[in-house]
């Protein structure tokens, strides 16, 4: 074998031990993999842990009609809900480990790639050298044999096929991680999502802390008084229902009478009333602490007192309830096509008039919640506004509207 195979052959070996070298990369991460690991085992503990919660709150929101079921459902919500945010925090922690440990390997082998091409581009100019086509001339003239030329010749081609093959091997790992980075970047957004429910989380274990400390305030840790609480939030809820339901009817028939061809028009779709999307309490949530009085027909979005509130869709206002400063439930009603109409809760200021139309995105008024204050109602924990999405009178869940 010549010099020019031995140089090939040299390359070949470089290629090789590069390869190892990578190998050796991928595989080094090891206090990375160890980090990953145990906290995969406090996650998987975490959530064990609230399995048992949820098996104990099933019993207990069964009991939530005396004031000692209520207070112990309570507690047990809060631990669960702090045990969702030590998750939540955990997922994201690990999920970023992910992450620096993948683009650590992509990094390795893109370095090795960019080492094996220049190899590959080294040896293509020795092969296309004039004089290498000489060189076989000569070792054709020279050998004693044909068959010892078509020998040289094919550990040439044998060299060139294994590199080519080792750079096709890299580029698929290449593309591997790549993708496995691609689909870490998605459960990383996802775990942004989840960042959003851990303040959310948050901003409900603050509710729940709240709630409790009212019921007893109010109650004075007395069962007679609690049950008077509650068949007083019961009655404050049915009639609230009964009047929605019954002012839909009456400002749907005046539309029609009317055929206003204003309440016709309709955008597609619904948006968010507010730039907050932080929600508290969910339709007919489970958690929800007075749903053996009531389903909650609504969901609870996070907004600081006096934050302004938009229509999520154009329509008519057919009810704005103002009580003024007597801390009683302020709230507007919007009909829209379709049979849709949405409710907006706990408002502390309304700045649009009965019986006019607004469109999509206009401010009607501005958020409220804060106990005592105007508009606040019975109900309320803190400051968030109090969405309601009927069809056809009947409340359903607003997320399957919301965007």
């Amino acid at each position: 074998m010549n010099m020019k195979t031995n140089k090939y052959i040299k390359y070949l070996i470089l290629i090789i031990f590069l390869t190892s070298v990578l190998t050796n990369q991928l595989l080094a991460a090891d206090s990375i993999n160890d980090e990953i690991i145990a906290k995969q085992k406090q996650i998987e503990e975490l959530k064990r842990k609230k399995e048992l919660y949820e098996k104990s709150l099933s019993k207990t929101r069964q009991q939530i009609n005396t004031l000692a079921g209520q207070i112990t459902n309570l507690d047990q919500t809060i631990d669960k809900v702090n045990l969702e945010i030590k998750t939540v925090s955990l997922e994201i922690e690990e999920t970023n480990l992910q992450t620096q440990q993948l683009q650590e390997e992509i990094a390795a082998a893109e370095k090795i790639i960019e080492d094996h091409q220049q190899i590959i581009a080294d040896l293509l100019r020795l092969i296309n050298r004039r004089s290498y086509y000489q060189n076989n001339l000569t070792a054709l003239l020279t050998n004693d044999s044909l068959g010892a030329f078509f020998n040289h010749v094919n550990q040439i081609n044998k060299i060139n096929n294994s590199l080519k093959q080792k750079v096709d091997d890299l580029d698929s790992q290449k593309v591997e991680l790549t993708r496995q980075n691609n689909l870490l970047t998605q459960k990383h957004d996802e775990l942004i999502g989840l960042q959003n429910q851990l303040s959310s989380n948050e901003e409900k274990l603050n509710s729940d802390i709240t709630i409790k400390n009212s019921i007893l305030k109010q109650t004075k840790g007395e069962e007679s008084k609690y049950t008077i609480l509650l068949n007083q939030l019961k009655k404050e809820q049915q009639q609230i229902n009964s009047e929605i339901y019954n002012l839909e009817i009456k400002a749907r028939k005046k539309l029609l009478e009317s055929n206003s061809k204003q309440f016709l028009a309709s955008e597609k779709g619904f948006i968010w009333p507010s730039t907050s999307r932080l929600v508290t309490a969910y339709f007919h949530d489970p958690d929800y602490p007075y749903r053996h009085v009531f389903e909650h027909p609504a969901i609870d979005i996070a907004m600081s007192q006096g934050s302004a509130v938009r229509a999520i869709k154009s329509g008519y206002v057919a009810k704005v309830k103002n009580t003024g400063n007597s801390g009683n439930y302020n709230y507007i009603m919007l009909v829209h096509s379709d049979g849709i109409s949405s409710v907006y809760g706990h408002l502390n200021r309304m700045i649009v008039a009965e019986d006019t139309f607004i469109v999509q995105g206009e401010i009607i008024g501005y958020s409220g919640g804060m106990p005592g204050t105007a508009g606040a109602g019975n109900l309320t924990t803190g400051a968030h506004l109090h969405l309601e999405v009927r069809s056809n009178g009947i409340p359903v869940n607003p997320l399957d509207y919301l965007p």
